[in-house]
């Protein structure tokens, strides 16, 4: 897999502050980031299961700890839903604004892996169907088709 491209980034950024808007509190916050992974979650896992799913963030952790060490006391786990440990004390520790980059790096690596694996079409698609009304979420693959 590639690094994320500049429109993956920067959609992922959109989706993360969307989330963390007005949130403060690092509980608040890390609340609103395992929110977006739980959204994230039940829009993918559709199409590539639970298992699936949980494989694509277990690899997208592994890289996202390589660029972000904070990130490595927090975990990160998929069932029913998704599980942030870790990251309440990451914010406390890092503070929101480093914690909220480390999230788009998180989610930025998940959506390049999901475009490597099911294509950039869908994977477009089903983030659409994810948070519709998104500002610039028009871009991507097959953006006129939503």
């Amino acid at each position: 897999m590639s690094a994320p491209d500049a429109r993956t980034r920067a959609l992922s950024r959109r989706i993360i502050e969307h989330e963390i808007a007005g949130r403060e509190a690092p509980a608040e916050v890390a609340a609103a980031i395992e929110g977006a992974f739980r959204r994230l979650y039940k829009v993918m896992s559709t199409v590539i299961g639970p298992i699936g799913f949980q494989a694509v963030v277990t690899r997208a952790v592994h890289l996202t700890r390589r660029v972000s060490p904070g990130f490595n006391a927090c975990n990160v786990t998929c069932g029913d839903t998704v599980v942030m440990t870790g990251m309440s004390e990451m914010i406390e520790r890092e503070g929101a604004a480093e914690a909220g980059a480390t999230a788009v790096v998180l989610l930025a690596n998940v959506i390049a892996l999901l475009c490597s694996f099911i294509g950039e079409d869908l994977t477009f698609r089903l983030l659409r169907r994810g948070w519709t009304g998104l500002a610039g979420q028009g871009e991507g693959p097959g953006a006129e088709e939503a």
